[in-house]
């Protein structure tokens, strides 16, 4: 099970999301991109919670992505967003789209 997967379970919050998780290989496995997104949020930002999808059909245009994140206490939201987008900076310049989510841990 990938972290995600496997934190949504223990939290007790193992419901459709998480059947469409062990369902959609790409979520569990990832792509390369969402694999890469991932790993920069967790070492950047020491997230303790990423989900990273491709809602493009597989071109990789499109993602949500949820961050939970200690580095998020006490900030507003939009300045938890902005801490987001300059960890993908790169990554975000060749999106056309992006749902973000974040939480403080």
């Amino acid at each position: 099970l990938s972290r995600a997967t496997a934190n949504l379970w223990h939290s007790g919050r193992h419901n459709a999301r998480l059947a469409r998780l062990l369902c959609n290989t790409a979520a569990v496995d990832g792509t390369p991109a969402e694999q890469r997104m991932v790993g920069l949020l967790e070492q950047q930002l020491e997230a303790t919670d990423v989900v990273v999808r491709d809602v493009s059909g597989g071109c990789g245009s499109m993602y949500q992505i949820s961050v939970v994140s200690p580095k998020f206490k006490g900030l507003p939201l939009v300045k938890q967003h902005r801490l987001v987008n300059d960890v993908l900076k790169e990554e975000i310049s060749g999106m056309h789209g992006l749902t973000l989510k974040t939480k403080a841990a």
